[in-house]
């Protein structure tokens, strides 16, 4: 029978028939499906070259040490070899304030994708915490990446004083307890070092709480106050004209700037309670691939031939430590540093 063209009024009843006839309507819904498949597997596909292209824009590594510094001075050593290795921009963000306390939330509440990380010395990662109540972050909030430095704490004195040798210090403060003064700002670890070394060595000092290494330096210049701990990064300019005299350093071995000072160790005691180190830190939550990414390249930076004698030149020292090692040392550190501080109220 050949086919009649229908009326244009049926048309609608024809076309809607097609679609209802057997597998019509499954033919719709495959389609559908189809659509909603292609679009997942396209966004995972976006999803997974991102990932694959990191770094692919600046990357921004944030310290809450103001320019200058011992943490500052030697992350700027760094982000030249971050940068050449990893193609895009690093550049230093300094939030110094609040006790440290900002740079370091600002790390910690970061988007985590491997674009904002930190540089984060002890004092915020172990004494902030353990010293002040209610901040905003724990180190456990951060995920640790690599130790890479360490300060040389030094004890010292007016380069004219009367004590020539820690020995000399030790046997007259045995003699007259409390009256010989010592400067640090409190619950620094500058600070705590020094209560410690006092403890093994079962001598007792007066502290003068003071805000900062400067105020320390220039009370003693000015014969204001007998000793004082802090960073030989901020001291080694009146060291080497001879203004001040280093009693020990609180490291593990001497410093190459200034090798005739002794470490604490050579002079019979152990090794301090706390020293001032510095790593790089990201939020948590850092996808695989970009931590293993910046990992690697942190740990070719710190390799670098030229940055040993950069850092000895300001009487810093190369500390490397992966990860999981950094993190064991900040969280006995953390421990130490809480039990001591409450006997020191």
């Amino acid at each position: 029978m050949p086919y009649v063209k229908p009326p244009l009024k049926n048309r609608s009843l024809v076309m809607e028939d097609c679609y209802t006839h057997k597998g019509g309507t499954m033919g719709t819904r495959h389609l559908r499906y189809l659509i909603l498949i292609l679009v997942f597997v396209f966004s995972f596909a976006d999803t997974i070259g991102a990932e694959e292209r990191y770094p692919a824009r600046e990357i921004q590594i944030v310290t809450s040490s103001a320019p200058g510094g011992f943490v500052d001075t030697t992350l700027r050593f760094m982000t030249g070899n971050l940068a050449k290795i990893l193609k895009v921009p690093v550049i230093v963000n300094n939030r110094p304030g609040s006790a440290g306390v900002a740079g370091t939330s600002y790390v910690v509440k970061a988007k985590p994708d491997g674009y904002v990380i930190g540089c984060i010395s002890s004092k915020d990662t172990v004494v902030t915490p353990a010293t002040i109540p209610n901040i905003p972050y724990s180190y456990t909030d951060l995920d640790p990446l690599i130790k890479y430095a360490e300060d040389y704490t030094i004890v010292f004195v007016k380069g004219n004083a009367r004590w020539k040798t820690l020995e000399d210090l030790v046997e007259e403060a045995r003699r007259q307890p409390g009256k010989i003064t010592y400067g640090a700002t409190t619950n620094s670890v500058s600070h705590f070092l020094m209560e410690g070394f006092l403890r093994q060595a079962n001598i007792n000092l007066l502290h003068v709480p003071l805000r900062n290494i400067g105020e320390t330096m220039t009370r003693i210049l000015g014969g204001n106050l007998d000793v004082g701990v802090g960073s030989l990064t901020a001291l080694a300019g009146q060291l080497k004209a001879g203004n001040l005299r280093g009693l020990f350093l609180a490291s593990r071995a001497r410093a190459a700037l200034f090798p005739e000072i002794p470490t604490l160790k050579e002079k019979g005691f152990k090794e301090p309670v706390l020293t001032l180190y510095t790593g790089f830190f990201a939020p948590l939550g850092l996808p695989k691939n970009v931590r293993k990414t910046l990992t690697e390249a942190l740990e070719k930076a710190v390799a670098e031939p030229s940055l040993k004698e950069k850092f000895a030149q300001i009487g810093a020292v190369i500390e490397y430590r992966p990860g999981h090692e950094l993190a064991k040392e900040i969280a006995d550190d953390y421990r130490r540093v809480v039990k001591m501080a409450q006997t020191m109220k």
